[in-house]
């Protein structure tokens, strides 16, 4: 075999060899990867050094020696001339191989990229941070390494695509479908999952020497392969065939229907649900690759299908993943809370990803009270240091086995940092459709998890299968969510249960008109709905009402409190905690009947009885939107109803969220700048942490920490597409701790003398430092007893320390690196600032609103197009210096163009001649930071939120835009991005590629475009009920629009009287009111105080009978609240703590006087002003006995702090004391 093999690809070699020497005699041939399969023997006198020819090394191996004779060898070349691919990456490395691009030709092992090595060489140990840094001492043509099973490998770092290139395999073969496996000898691959599963094959074919192999590929009829994947099968169909082997096509199997569940895992259903516990049935599609038939399907059945892979697991089998799709109120927790409950009998601690905190605390509160398993918790950043490392400590020894985390908290530690040494035995990642759900719900820390959680398995010897659940997902097709999420989480060959979508016991209620005649858009919209709120109140139903945005929930709001107080309860992200469970309890309870909320009352909301589900305009896609209305008639003997009043300018919203979280090609090529100067300007170091706001130019207004760590996800994955390597890792560091402070002499002196040597000095100016400090140090340290995000938040609005007297500025160390001389660069500053300001002063002149088209025309007329990009400045100006006028007619601070929005448009408009001052003050900043400066980079530490801040990140920016330098910012409250750099060429070819694109982005935006089209079809046609649902299961299967719309043409428009149809087809339903604010309600128990707490104004509180937010109670009550708060040890926000001493002075004085004791401040004699009551008690206790017997009721004294006083009044002068207090003393 070996010698069929060999005499393959030599003869390969030869044809590759005669073709390219008869037009080049002297061509240079590099195999990568061809060298097992070759005769090296025939080709000797022509490998360029035998004793490096392919070794595994880096410099220490590839000397400056070593390549000087190299490229002397290389010039003298008259034949051909071989090197291999570890030499020619060295080679690169010293030279600009432009000289010898004409005679290269890369003669590529197209079947894999994926190369072993031995332990020896196995560099990537992870580290104590949990980032994937790059060894120093990695071979620079390796991009990573890694440990699958018990081998060692690498993947080759691809080189420049100006070479010519020559496949080694080029014999295909068309591959036939198998029905059935026909023998237990066979591979199975996973390529769907698995990016490696054909290198990991070629590699083990050319360790045991045998390619006679029978292989058989999964695939999906609804998920297309790449072309570049199926190119590759062919061509190892092509090479196994010529040995008698072959591959085939393996098509997906359907669903085991009549399942009994084990016995053990009866029993462990009974031991926590109870002992007349039973599994459901939960209604899955059989095979959805083929059709849409449903199967009732036992839970029991996917709970012994995740403890069969786990035991997998614990036996050293690699397990399989499981995949599930299941609607709310299916039992998705019981799925994966069983076989957790087994893994824990075992030992082994399972992780659940959950994204919201309430989802979290509700199932870890449940599990301890309906079916007592007390080894659970969660962890977020609410809690304490004492409380996190409590359980972090309990975890890892062994008395808790269940964790809940979120995924931004998975994703900044190591595993072990959570568990230790114990084995991690399952993985459940929640909700996980929001991996894929691009724009309205997208959590880009979702898409990282993939890629961590590889890392997990990578630098360990887990064996835990991943469980993946979510409620509805599309199965393949254009708007494909189940296979994406598949590969974004890296799921090994995962078990699929797809979830029927339909739910026939809701109706649609669609009136679609066209669009308003008079008035605006948003006026009659909000009539519209208003109407609806106030019709669907009086007929008693319950019904939520999403809307878009946060605004609209407070306008809709505030006009259903004037139509009658109190008819609707509100819902929306930006709420506090302690608002959204009140809000949650009060509609759940039918407190109130109509919640109008945003999205964020969705992931978990679990009430049965809700009757209409109502969108003031969808915001979403459909996915969302049946998501959404998923959330009526969870009983199922309730008859929902899903009502809408449309038209086509209500997609406005679903189009601008979009809009908001959608990113631009040219984005993406600024961020790869941004990458390449960073790497350039520090020394070329392949690991750096930058600022995620170091990249906020890059983007519009909005959520930068979001676009910057979805633009470099975009990246990292497209160039794993495209090369089959991370040319780049990308990882969010969201606990990043090190801050800088400005203080004073005084301050830095009391810093040292209580919290020691905390800090590091960086700079002195007269009485003011510079100083760096670690902020987690000092809370492990000193304030354990309170969360880490509250003294983030004490110290960046300057309160941390304050009670110690130490004044503590937030500062940001900013630095900038020019290119050119100062002199140069000022020079091209003031030409553009000079054009910038003219183009203003047109509009200003004209006194007229003008569109970024009419400013970039005058930008034109007064800046060479071919040397200045005009777009970039253009945007960089307009969207640093614009803001919407306020109500009080004063424009949003630090801008000169009032912004407004015009139909789908921006315009802008100058408001002043503001603009020559504020770019005259740029030319002052930077012409002052390099004054008397001979070098190239100047740091500045200044205040956080001043302007001076943004005016020196306004120069950095511009500097970055103009190509004319870089710049860093440290020390802020923003997270950093970890990047590690594999090839760093590559990176800066593709930044100034014009013809740069990036698939995943033109997928994000194909599907979205798609996606729009089917949802203005689905409202804007009638269809009866079935269809609609029919409709939406076929969308969910994966049916391309083309399809969709033939199979469903639909009528004419929707046209109905919502109110109407609900009122004369609602039925009664007897709702649960249980819910009143008593001691001993549930509304009690979830916001009864908690000991140490600490609450903001805003945040519930339970006192007695009633239940209302702290500041509420600092008015109405103060005295109960203070009693509260001095009997759990309650901190309250500060500026209501005021106000609450405050009020029971005035108000309360009898309590408030014996409360404070010798605290209280006194008019004593002999003070110029009040004194705390403590003072001239120590200091002069006979004045103060004195004064203190004829103001008895200004003042209250413990009965302990009388005795001390007749004590020292006796000691001092005995006379002064009366008869009745000498007595007390001498009894």
């Amino acid at each position: 075999m070996e010698s069929l093999l060999e005499n393959i690809c030599t003869k390969n070699i030869d044809k590759i060899i005669k073709k390219h020497t008869f037009i080049r005699e002297n061509t240079i041939f590099v195999l990568t990867g061809a060298e097992p399969y070759i005769d090296l023997a025939k080709y000797s006198d022509h490998i360029v050094d035998k004793e490096t020819f392919n070794i595994e090394g880096n410099l220490s191996t590839f000397t400056g020696e070593w390549f000087s004779k190299i490229l002397s060898t290389l010039l003298k070349g008259i034949s051909f001339q071989i090197l291999s691919h570890q030499q020619f990456a060295y080679l690169c490395e010293y030279l600009a191989v432009d000289i010898f691009q004409d005679r290269i030709v890369i003669v590529n092992d197209n079947l894999r990229s994926l190369y072993k090595i031995d332990e020896a060489d196995y560099l990537e140990k992870g580290d104590t941070k949990g980032d994937e840094v790059r060894p120093d001492e990695m071979p620079c043509y390796q991009a990573e390494q890694f440990k699958i099973g018990n081998s060692f490998y690498y993947s080759l770092k691809r080189f420049n695509d100006n070479f010519k290139k020559e496949a080694l395999f080029t014999t295909k073969k068309e591959i036939v479908e198998a029905s059935v496996i026909t023998s237990n000898n066979v591979e199975v691959l996973d390529i769907i999952s698995d990016p490696y599963a054909i290198d990991i094959l070629i590699n083990k074919c050319i360790e045991t020497n045998n390619f006679r192999k029978n292989v058989y590929v999964k695939i999906s009829k609804k998920n297309i392969l790449s072309k570049d994947t199926n190119q590759t099968i062919l061509e190892v169909n092509g090479l196994f065939a010529q040995f008698g082997g072959g591959v085939y096509y393996l098509q997906e199997s359907a669903v085991q229907k009549e399942y009994i569940p084990t016995e053990e895992t009866v029993q462990l259903l009974k031991q926590y649900w109870g002992k007349d516990a039973k599994f459901r049935n939960i209604m899955i599609y059989e095979n959805p690759e083929l059709s849409n038939h449903i199967v009732p399907v036992s839970q029991g059945l996917l709970v012994d299908t995740i403890i069969n892979e786990y035991k997998n697991g614990c036996n050293g089998i690699m397990p399989r993943d499981i995949f599930i799709t299941a609607p709310t109120g299916a039992g998705k927790s019981l799925i994966f809370q069983l076989p957790a409950f087994y893994a824990a009998s075992r030992g082994d601690v399972t992780i659940v990803v959950s994204p919201l905190k309430a989802l979290m605390t509700d199932q870890v509160e449940a599990l301890h009270t309906d079916h007592n398993f007390n080894r659970v918790e969660f962890l977020n950043s609410d809690l304490t240091l004492i409380d996190r490392d409590k359980i972090i400590d309990s975890c890892k020894k062994g008395d808790i086995d269940i964790l809940y985390l979120s995924p931004e908290l998975l994703l900044s530690y190591d595993i072990h940092y959570f568990i230790g040494d114990r084995n991690l035995g399952l993985l459940i990642i929640d909700e996980a459709h929001l991996i894929t759900t691009w724009g309205r719900d997208f959590r880009v820390d979702y898409w990282f998890l993939g890629n961590h959680i590889n890392k997990m398995r990578k630098y360990n010897n887990y064996m835990f299968p991943m469980v993946a659940l979510t409620a509805t997902a599309v199965y393949g097709g254009v708007n494909d969510m189940v296979f994406d999420s598949i590969n974004s989480l890296n799921m090994h060959d995962p078990h699929k249960f797809i979830g029927n979508v339909r739910r026939d016991n809701i109706e649609f209620v669609i009136d679609t008109h066209d669009d308003y005649l008079s008035g605006s858009y948003e006026q009659n919209k909000f009539e519209e709905t208003t109407n609806f709120i106030k019709g669907i109140h009086k007929l008693g139903m319950k019904c939520i009402v999403y809307a878009p945005y946060k605004r609209h929930i407070n306008r809709l709001k505030e006009k259903c409190d004037e139509i009658e107080p109190n008819i609707v309860v509100s819902y929306h992200g930006e709420m506090l905690p302690d608002e959204q469970k009140f809000a949650y309890q009060t509609f759940k309870s039918n407190n109130h009947k109509v919640m109008i909320c945003t999205k964020a009352f969705g992931m978990g909301v679990d009430i049965p009885d809700i009757q209409v589900v109502y969108h003031h305009a969808p915001s979403g896609l459909l996915p969302d939107y049946v998501q959404e209305i998923g959330r009526a008639a969870r009983k199922t003997d309730i008859q929902g109803f899903a009502a809408l009043t449309f038209s086509n300018t209500d997609l406005r919203y679903s189009k601008q969220l979009f809009g908001i979280s959608s990113l631009k090609t040219f984005q993406l090529k600024e961020v790869l700048k941004k990458i390449i100067r960073n790497f350039n300007n520090n020394g070329k170091k392949r690991n750096m942490l930058i600022a995620a706001n170091d990249f906020a130019y890059i983007f519009d207004n909005g959520d930068v920490d979001q676009k910057v760590a979805t633009a470099l996800m975009m990246i990292e994955k497209d160039y794993l597409i495209k090369t089959r390597f991370n040319v780049l890792i990308a990882r969010p560091k969201k606990l990043f701790t090190t801050v800088y402070a400005r203080t004073t002499e005084a301050g830095l002196s009391r810093l040292q003398g209580k919290y020691g040597q905390c800090y590091k000095e960086i700079t002195k100016k007269g009485n003011l430092y510079i100083i760096e400090l670690n902020l987690d140090d000092i809370w492990s340290k000193f304030f354990s007893d309170k969360s880490f995000p509250r003294i983030k938040n004490e110290f960046y609005n300057q309160k941390f320390l304050k009670e110690d007297d130490i004044e503590l500025t937030p500062q940001i160390k900013v630095s900038i690196t020019i290119d050119k001389s100062s002199k140069e660069v000022l020079s091209v500053l003031r030409s553009i600032f000079e054009a910038i300001c003219t183009s203003f002063a047109h509009f200003k002149y004209k006194g007229s609103f003008f569109t970024e088209t009419d400013y970039k025309e005058q930008l034109k007329l007064r800046l060479d197009s071919s040397k200045y990009d005009i777009d970039k400045i253009m945007n960089f100006v307009l969207g640093t210096y614009s803001g919407y006028m306020t109500p009080n007619g004063v424009l949003e601070s630090d801008s000169f163009l009032q912004r407004r929005n015009q139909g789908r448009g921006i315009e802008y408009q100058a408001f002043s001649t503001n603009y020559e001052a504020k770019f005259t003050q740029l030319l002052n900043i930077f012409a002052k930071l390099y004054e008397n400066n001979g070098n190239m980079t100047a740091n500045r530490y200044l205040t956080i939120n001043d302007i001076p801040l943004k005016n020196h990140i306004r120069i950095g920016s511009l500097l970055e835009i103009l190509d004319l330098g870089t710049f860093e910012s440290t020390g802020g409250d923003d997270p950093k991005i970890f990047i590690r750099l594999n090839d760093p060429r590559r990176i800066e070819k593709d930044s100034t590629n014009i013809k740069y694109s990036n698939v995943i982005l033109e997928s994000v935006k194909n599907r979205h475009k798609v996606s729009c089209d089917i949802f203005e079809h689905f409202f804007t046609r009638y269809f009866s009920n079935d269809k609609r649902w029919d409709m939406i299961e076929d969308f969910f299967l994966g049916m391309s629009n083309d399809e969709l719309f033939d199979k469903y043409p639909g009528g004419t428009t929707n046209h109905v009287n919502i109110l109407d149809y609900l009122s004369q087809n609602k039925q009664d339903v007897v709702f649960n009111t249980d819910f009143v604010p008593s001691e001993t309600s549930h509304n009690a128990e979830l916001f009864k105080p908690k000991e140490n707490g600490f609450y903001n104004g805003d945040s519930i509180l339970t006192i007695g009978r009633y239940t209302k937010p702290v500041k509420k109670w600092v008015t109405d009550d103060p005295v109960s609240l203070h009693r509260i708060m001095t009997e759990y040890n309650i901190n309250i926000e500060k500026e209501y703590y005021t106000v609450l001493m405050n009020r029971m002075q005035l108000n309360y004085f009898p309590y408030y006087r014996d409360f404070m004791g010798l605290k209280l401040l006194i008019k004593f004699p002999g003070y110029d002003s009040s004194v705390q009551a403590s003072v001239p008690y120590k200091d002069n206790p006979v004045k103060f006995y004195k004064w203190w017997k004829s103001h008895l009721n200004e003042i209250t004294l413990s009965y302990a702090e009388k005795i001390k006083l007749f004590l020292e009044v006796e000691k001092r002068d005995i006379k002064v004391l009366n008869k009745k207090h000498k007595a007390l003393i001498d009894k």
